[in-house]
C-alpha cells in the first residue's frame, strides 16, 4: 500500500496540496479527478519521486515497480526503431541475460560449492526474467502497438520518424506491456482515436496490478475505476466507489457540508451578537470574555465547490434550410496523386442529422470533415451545398485562429460586424462570459473558456450545419458535459470527429466509419455501430452515400444467391430511387416555401391570404413526405 501522510506541496505562492492524507491499497483501481491545475499530476510526480514533498511523508513499499505515463512525451532511446523502443520497457530484462552468460562462462573454473551457488543464482535470474515477461515481451509489444493503431510495416521504422501523437502511443504501449506493480496513467486517451480508446479500455480491464488513472474521459473512468480520488482546493478526498458513485456521493457530502456550515454561521452570529450587545456593560464582562474565547475556539467549516458546472453553453436556434444539407457525388481526394484518402464517395447529410466520423488516426477523418466544410477542395467529384445552408466549421487548431491579443468581445464582434453591442453581449452571456470577463484577452483564457469563445464566435452568425474536429480536447469533464448537452439540444445538422466515447455515444445518431476497406455509414448510434462491427453483419451497413464506397460494394452485400439475390438488389434499387424522388420533392417544396416567405416580407402588395394558404399546404406536404422518407429508409435498411 501507499500512504500519503500530512503531505504539503507548494509551487510559488500556490498551495497545491495542504496536509493531504490518504491511502492507496494494493489492487486499487482509482480514478483521480478534479479541476485542471488542482494537483492531480503533482500526486503522480510525488509518487515517482520526480519532485519532493515540502512537508509530510509518502510511504511506498520497497521494490515496487512503477509504470508512469506522463502527459508530455519523454522518450528514453529515440535511436531505436519502433518495436525495439516499445519492447525495451523493463531495464532489468537487458541486464539479466548478460549476467547469466557471464556466470555460465565462469562455471568451468568454479569449485563445486561455487558452481552450486552459481547454478542457484542462474535459476533465480531465469525465474525473475520469466516473471518480468522477458520471454513474451516482443509479442506483447507487437500486440499493444497493433491495438493502438500501428501497422506491422511501422515496426521497423525509427521511433523518431513518428509524429508526437504517435510517439505518445508508443510510449503508452511501452508503459502497459511492462506490467508494473503500480500503473499511473495521466490522460492516456489524449492522443488516441476511438478504436484505440476501446482497445485501451479492454487492456486495462485485464490489468491485475494497482492503477491510478487521471482522465477527463468519462468512459474510461466509469468502466475502469472502482474508487475515486478527488483533488480540489488543496485537499484529497477518497470515495469508495467509481465515477458515478463519486458524483452522487459528492453532491450528498456538499449538501451535508452546507447544512453544517449554515448551523455554524447561525451559532457564530448569535455569539457575535451577544458580544456586540454586552461588550460595554461591566456586569456582563465575564460572559462576554467567555463568548470571545468560545468564538476563538470554533474551527470554521469550509464548503467544497459544487461539482456541477454552472456555466452552460446555449446554442442559438439555427436558421431554416432545405432538407438536404450537403451532398458529395463520386468524390475523391488525394494529396500526392497516388494515395487516395477516399475515392468514388457518394455521401449526403440531411437536416437535423448528427453524424460522428470514427476510425484510426491517419485514415482521413479530418480530411473528410474539411472537405465537407469546404475548407479542402476535392480532387475529383462534386460537392453540393443545400438550400440556405450556413456552415460553421471549427478545426482542431481553433485556439490558434483567435488572435491572442484581442479581447473576448472583439473576437466575437469580428465574426459579424453587423451585430450590435447588445447582441454580442447577450450572446457572450449565453456562453458564460459576462461583466468584465468580456474584456479579458484571449491569451489568458483557459482551454474551456477558449472553446466557449470559439462557439460564441461561430454563433454570432448562427449556422445550421456544424462541423467540429475534436471539440472536447481542451475541456475537463464539466466542460465536456456542458458542450454535450448543448449539442444534444442543437436543431441543426452536425458532423463531429472526437475520441471521447461518451461524447459520441450521447450525441451521434449516425456513424460514418473510415478504415482500410473504405467509408461505411451506419444508420444508428455508437452502440449500434459497435454491435455491427463486432458481428460484421453486412445487412446493417451501407456505403456512405447509399451507393458505392472506396471499397468494393459487393463485400458489403448479404450472402444471397440466385433469384433471391437479384430480387434483393432490385428491391434495393427501387427503394433508393424512391428515396431520391422524395428528397427532390421535399427540396422543391422547401425552396417554394422560402420564396413565398421572402415574398411576404419584401412585397407590400403581396396576396397574403393566398400565400398563407399555400404555405400551410406546403408544410403539410413536407411533413407527409418526411414520414414517407423515414418509412422508405427503414425499409431500405432492413
Amino acid at each position: 500500500m501507499i500512504d500519503f501522510i500530512q503531505v504539503s506541496k507548494q509551487f510559488g505562492t500556490q498551495d497545491v496540496l495542504k496536509s493531504v492524507t490518504f491511502r492507496i491499497n494494493a489492487g486499487d483501481r482509482i480514478g483521480v479527478v478534479g479541476p485542471n491545475g488542482a494537483g492531480k499530476s503533482t500526486i503522480f510526480s510525488l509518487i515517482s519521486h520526480d519532485i519532493e514533498v515540502d512537508s509530510g511523508e509518502i510511504s511506498i513499499p520497497k521494490h515496487t515497480r512503477i509504470g508512469y505515463l506522463h502527459q508530455q512525451l519523454n522518450p528514453h532511446a529515440v535511436e531505436l526503431n519502433l518495436l525495439d523502443y516499445t519492447e525495451d520497457s523493463v531495464p532489468e530484462l537487458k541486464t539479466i541475460p548478460s549476467t547469466i552468460h557471464a556466470l555460465e562462462a565462469k562455471m568451468a573454473d568454479f569449485q563445486p560449492l561455487e558452481k552450486e551457488r552459481a547454478l542457484k543464482k542462474i535459476g533465480e535470474l531465469q525465474h525473475t526474467f520469466e516473471h518480468l515477461g522477458g520471454y513474451e515481451m516482443r509479442a506483447r509489444a507487437e500486440a499493444a502497438l497493433c491495438g493502438l493503431g500501428f501497422h506491422v510495416e511501422d515496426f521497423t521504422k525509427p521511433f523518431s520518424s513518428f509524429s508526437g501523437g504517435w510517439q505518445m502511443r508508443a510510449e503508452l504501449a511501452r508503459t502497459l506491456i511492462a506490467n508494473p506493480d503500480l500503473l499511473m496513467l495521466d490522460e492516456p486517451s489524449n492522443f488516441l482515436d476511438l478504436p484505440a480508446v476501446e482497445w485501451l479500455q479492454k487492456f486495462l480491464r485485464s490489468y491485475e496490478g494497482t492503477m491510478l488513472l487521471i482522465s477527463h474521459d468519462r468512459y474510461l473512468l466509469r468502466s475502469l475505476a472502482t474508487a475515486t480520488l478527488e483533488i480540489a482546493g488543496g485537499q484529497a478526498t477518497r470515495y469508495q466507489g467509481g465515477y458515478d458513485y463519486y458524483l452522487k456521493e459528492r453532491e450528498e457530502r456538499i449538501l451535508h457540508a452546507l447544512a453544517a456550515k449554515k448551523n455554524q454561521d447561525r451559532e457564530i452570529e448569535q455569539i457575535e451578537s451577544f458580544i456586540r450587545r454586552f461588550r460595554a456593560k461591566s456586569s456582563k464582562a465575564a460572559q462576554v470574555q467567555s463568548r470571545v474565547k468560545q468564538l476563538e475556539k470554533i474551527e470554521r467549516l469550509e464548503v467544497p465547490a459544487t461539482v456541477a458546472n454552472t456555466s452552460k453553453i446555449r446554442l442559438a436556434d439555427p436558421p431554416h434550410s432545405g432538407h438536404e444539407i450537403i451532398r458529395l457525388e463520386k468524390a475523391g481526394l488525394t494529396y500526392d496523386g497516388t494515395r487516395w484518402i477516399f475515392q468514388g464517395l457518394d455521401l449526403n447529410i440531411n437536416r437535423g442529422e448528427k453524424v460522428a466520423l470514427v476510425g484510426y488516426n491517419g485514415m482521413g477523418k479530418t480530411t473528410l470533415l474539411r472537405s465537407l466544410a469546404g475548407a479542402l477542395p476535392l480532387t475529383e467529384g462534386k460537392r453540393v451545398v443545400g438550400h440556405k445552408v450556413v456552415i460553421g466549421y471549427q478545426s482542431q487548431d481553433f485556439a490558434e485562429t483567435m488572435p491572442p491579443e484581442k479581447s473576448v468581445y472583439h473576437i466575437v464582434k469580428d465574426g459579424n460586424r453587423a451585430a450590435s453591442e447588445s447582441e454580442v453581449r447577450n450572446l457572450l452571456g449565453g456562453f458564460g462570459f459576462s461583466g468584465d470577463t468580456i474584456d479579458k484577452k484571449c491569451e489568458v483564457l483557459s482551454g474551456g473558456e477558449k472553446i466557449r469563445l470559439a462557439f460564441a464566435r461561430l454563433f454570432i452568425d448562427p449556422p445550421n450545419y456544424l462541423l467540429l474536429d475534436e471539440p472536447t480536447t481542451h475541456l475537463d469533464v464539466n466542460g465536456r458535459e456542458a458542450l454535450e448537452n448543448a449539442l444534444k439540444e442543437y436543431k441543426g445538422a452536425l458532423c463531429v470527429v472526437s475520441h471521447d466515447v461518451t461524447f459520441i455515444r450521447n450525441i451521434a445518431d449516425q456513424i460514418i466509419a473510415i478504415d482500410d476497406s473504405g467509408v461505411t455509414r451506419y444508420h444508428g448510434g455508437y452502440d449500434y455501430y459497435l454491435e455491427k462491427i463486432e458481428g460484421r453483419n453486412p445487412q446493417a451497413e451501407t456505403s456512405a452515400g447509399g451507393a458505392t464506397s472506396s471499397s468494393s460494394a459487393a463485400s458489403e452485400q448479404p450472402a444471397a444467391k440466385g433469384k433471391d439475390a437479384r430480387k434483393a438488389r432490385a428491391q434495393q434499387r427501387e427503394a433508393e430511387k424512391a428515396l431520391k424522388k422524395i428528397e427532390n420533392k421535399i427540396e422543391k417544396l422547401t425552396e417554394e416555401q422560402a420564396a413565398l416567405s421572402e415574398e411576404m416580407m419584401s412585397r407590400r402588395d403581396a396576396d397574403f391570404s393566398t400565400i398563407n394558404a399555400r404555405l400551410a399546404k406546403i408544410q403539410t406536404e413536407i411533413q407527409s413526405l418526411e414520414t414517407e422518407w423515414e418509412t422508405t429508409a427503414e425499409a431500405l435498411e432492413s
